[in-house]
């Protein structure tokens, strides 16, 4: 057995990174035989993933038992791992009632105890209110709206735990009240032997107030921080821990590679400053990348290793020259790097050089990442990265990529990732070539360069993402190599403001209005007239004169057909495109909403479905005009069950300015489609046909409360 492919077979064996069949179809006229091994990096974002076409698994579809939500005792549940810093609760593992039935007591499992890393425990929210201690007893607390109450004071007591439950694995509180208290002097049961080894856990007791509502356990959410959140020493820890993760040892990792300091090694190149812009309008910078948020212990060791490496735009591959598992910073290169780059060209490769790329109606020209943003209690929060107009295609659709970029809350580092995923699979060039066996040093994540006559490529750079070792019938060894285009231009810092917290939440106030003189039709006609602007002609008053009044443009329509759709995840336009003209229109934003029902068999595996509004307003002057595109955006599912109303809503802004546009572009026309997917089952025999139906959509604008 060569040794390539003794390698290949350990490493498929270890992690299982790669799937048959990819790319390799169009070489097998040359006379290869069935390829022997190979070596494909992982954590690949997923752009990218699908320009080299790999259909990767879409992260974050959905949580697993013992993620990040408060779960009932079940023996299915399992601990999260949590690095960085995260809102977090768990699986409710053991619970006590004590003091005649007055008093309750949970323990609540946070995350397993990570081989490094210290925890600290920052806001504890019950429900949505804050909790606000002394030592370990609430005194207060804090509603949404900034309002405190001591409804709590004295009833509720948390203590949290590190690594077991004594005195001295007490992480909350630090100090006052309860620093020290072991576990077994609360929970009623606990004994010594009771030590929740190598487990974070809270133990939360309730002395039971039925006039305050407290009669059980409400949500709890802990704002939870490990120091290890470096995405080096995050993949490091998962990869050498028998307990939670991959259980390699060092013998098997280029450490360096993992958590060297350099910026060609993942945790120094995480470490790196880049700048942004606050949320209070200051530029600053932050590291590049950190990981904050759980791993699922549900997951496989492949899953969570490519999680951890897409949050920190890491390939992670095997090393057939040292025999070990080796991370490659997706970064660019220097100058001196590129000057050694190893050269192949006619001398070296043995095959024709297949090329591909993206057609045109599959070109991604926009990615939308969900994220858990920590300016807002981790709740779901989205970005948008596009393709300016004049970068794109002539008659190139709108075509976004919605995904979710787990272990990141922030919107600057999501933007950062999904910018180069972007670039990555819209302007890379895929190539696939057979070298001579030489080939076989190539490294996946190298950068190559290609030198070829008919191409008109002298030198020119691509990234090695496959490496496979094959055989001819003589027994000749051959390389087959994999490559995506790079270009310095990919890794471009974009500029990023971060999002704002997501505020209070107030009731609202009645404001003063002052008096506004209207129609009044008490009499034969109308009075007050003089406060409307001309065009009045008798008892008639035009819709020029009304609109001073009115709530601006109304589009409307209901009651759409239904229709029939393939089934695919491709989004479909469902109806024909509805132009309206709507010159004259108020400046200002409006609401769209669109809606839809799905019809069709549910398959025994569940089912994937997604709908969404795309909106054009079309501007123009005396002399030009233009196109804003309001796409993106919309609500996908998978789901096993009766699916609920599909529905999307955006903001849409008639204001030219806001769009960069000249003031005097005003908006002429607005054309609305409504687009969509599913992957239900067709049962038209029966009635049951695959299709979406009672659509309806609106646009409209309402003035009164609208801010100046």
């Amino acid at each position: 057995m060569a040794v390539f492919t003794a390698i290949a077979t350990a490493v498929t064996n270890a992690l299982l990174f790669a799937g048959g069949g990819f790319l390799g179809s169009s070489l097998i006229g040359w006379g290869l035989a069935t390829a022997t091994g190979y070596i494909v990096a992982g954590g690949l974002a997923v752009a990218t993933a699908r320009a080299l076409g790999i259909i990767p698994e879409m992260p974050g579809a959905g949580k697993d038992p013992g993620v990040t939500v408060q779960l009932a005792p079940n023996t299915d549940n399992k601990l999260a791992i949590h690095y960085g810093k995260a809102f977090t609760s768990g699986p409710i593992f053991d619970a006590a009632i004590s003091n005649q039935n007055q008093t309750m007591t949970y323990c609540i499992a946070l995350s397993e105890n990570t081989q490094s890393g210290d925890f600290t425990v920052g806001s504890i929210f019950m429900n949505d209110v804050e909790l606000i201690f002394s030592g370990n007893t609430v005194i207060s607390h804090r509603d949404p709206n900034q309002s405190t109450a001591t409804n709590y004071n004295g009833k509720i007591r948390v203590n949290v735990y590190q690594g077991g439950s004594s005195g001295s694995d007490v992480v909350f509180p630090a100090s006052g009240t309860g620093a020290s208290t072991p576990a077994s002097t609360i929970v009623p049961h606990w004994g010594v032997l009771h030590t929740a080894n190598e487990m974070v856990f809270a133990v939360v007791q309730i002395d039971y107030d039925a006039e305050n509502g407290l009669t059980g356990l409400p949500n709890f959410t802990f704002e939870l921080t490990n120091s290890l959140k470096n995405p080096g020493d995050v993949l490091y820890d998962y990869l050498t821990s028998n307990r939670y993760g991959a259980g390699l040892s060092n013998a098997q990792l280029d450490i360096n590679s993992i958590t060297g300091t350099s910026n060609v090694e993942m945790k120094g190149y995480c470490d790196e400053l880049v700048s942004y812009t606050n949320k209070a309008n200051v530029t600053t910078t932050n590291k590049r990348y950190e990981v904050n948020g759980v791993l699922s212990t549900f997951n496989t060791s492949t899953t969570n290793i490519d999680t951890i490496c897409q949050a920190a735009a890491t390939y992670f591959t095997f090393d057939v020259k040292q025999g070990k598992f080796r991370a490659i910073p997706n970064r660019q290169i220097s100058t001196a790097e590129k000057a050694n780059c190893y050269v192949f060209n006619d001398d070296n490769i043995v095959s024709k050089i297949d090329i591909s790329s993206t057609e045109l109606y599959s070109l991604y020209n926009g990615v939308e990442v969900e994220f858990a943003d920590q300016n807002r209690k981790d709740q779901t929060n989205t970005i948008l990265v596009e393709t300016p107009v004049a970068d794109r295609n002539a008659n190139e659709p709108e075509n976004v990529l919605n995904y979710r970029i787990d272990l990141i809350n922030d919107n600057i580092r999501a933007e950062r990732l999904a910018n180069i995923d972007l670039n990555q699979s819209r302007n890379s060039t895929v190539v696939q070539f057979v070298s001579d066996y030489a080939g076989i040093q190539t490294d996946v994540g190298d950068v190559i360069k290609l030198t070829n006559t008919l191409y008109g490529w002298d030198e020119k750079l691509f990234r090695a993402l496959r490496t496979t070792e094959r055989q001819d019938e003589t027994g000749m060894l051959y390389a087959e190599i994999t490559a995506l285009e790079y270009q310095d231009s990919y890794y471009t810092d974009p500029d990023i403001t971060e999002t704002p917290d997501l505020g209070n939440i107030d009731l609202p106030r009645i404001p003063i209005i002052p008096p506004i003189y209207i129609p009044q039709a008490y009499t034969d006609g109308y009075s007050n007239i003089s406060a409307l602007p001309g065009n009045v002609f008798g008892n008639v008053i035009v819709n020029d004169a009304m609109q001073v009044f009115g709530a601006g443009a109304q589009l409307e329509n209901a009651g759409l057909t239904n229709t029939n759709v393939d089934s695919g995840t491709v989004y479909k336009d469902l109806i024909t495109p509805e132009v309206y003209d709507i010159s004259g229109v108020d400046i200002g934003d409006y609401t769209f909403d669109a809606f839809g029902n799905l019809a069709g068999v549910i398959p025994p595996g569940g089912f994937q479905a997604a709908f969404r509004n795309n909106v054009t307003i079309n501007f123009a002057n005396t002399t030009s005009q233009a196109n804003y595109v309001a796409g993106g955006g919309g609500i996908t599912l998978e789901s096993t069950g009766i699916p609920p109303q599909l529905n999307d809503n955006k903001k849409i802004s008639l204001d030219p300015t806001t769009h960069g546009l000249p003031a005097d572009m005003l908006p002429r026309t607005a054309t609305i489609k409504l687009q969509g997917y599913t992957t239900l089952d067709d049962d038209t025999a029966n009635g049951y046909p695959r299709a979406v139906g009672n659509m309806k959509y609106e646009m409209k604008r309402i003035t009164k409360g609208e801010r100046e």
